[in-house]
């Protein structure tokens, strides 16, 4: 039987160090990569199990690719950040489809009025049933941000 780095290195399309290892299997809708870690568990994005395997839990933090390639495992080419650094890293390299939130707030200013407590916590009194509109009015941003948020159109993966 195979460990699991041998299962999950074979998926990968690994050349030079330099190069981004792309991943050679199913891929989620955005194209970040997808491994179940044992049978009947949920897929999970390939590049964090990169960065897993060669540096450990990344925890709460996110697994971001320095070289913008969803299927890029190749660790090298990751490094760890928060929800903000990941909007900062996309409007810094121009990849924000609008530059603004819903509210018409930049997301630049929402992300840095939220902070990854604030975000974790949203997430936790909406699945008890709190609206967006109580979450966003107790955050003081507009609900359909914290309606994106939830759904994960800003913040998708947070904490996957």
């Amino acid at each position: 039987m195979r460990t699991l780095e041998e299962r999950f290195w074979s998926k990968v399309a690994i050349t030079d160090p330099d190069s981004c290892w792309e991943w050679q299997r199913s891929r989620f809708p955005k194209g970040y990569g997808q491994f179940r870690m044992s049978t009947g568990e949920s897929p999970r994005k390939a590049h964090r199990i990169a960065w897993m395997l060669t540096h450990g839990d990344a925890g709460m933090l996110w697994v971001l690719h320095r070289c913008d390639n969803p299927p890029c495992c190749n660790p090298n080419h990751l490094f760890l950040g928060t929800a903000g650094d990941n909007v900062e890293d996309m409007i810094a390299k121009g990849r924000a489809r609008s530059g603004f939130a819903a509210d018409g707030m930049r997301l630049r200013e929402a992300v840095r009025r939220l902070s990854d407590e604030d975000i974790r916590e949203a997430r936790r009194e909406h699945a008890l049933g709190v609206s967006c509109r109580s979450i966003a009015r107790r955050l003081g941003v507009h609900h359909t941000t914290i309606s994106r948020l939830i759904k994960g159109d800003h913040w998708k993966g947070y904490a996957a």
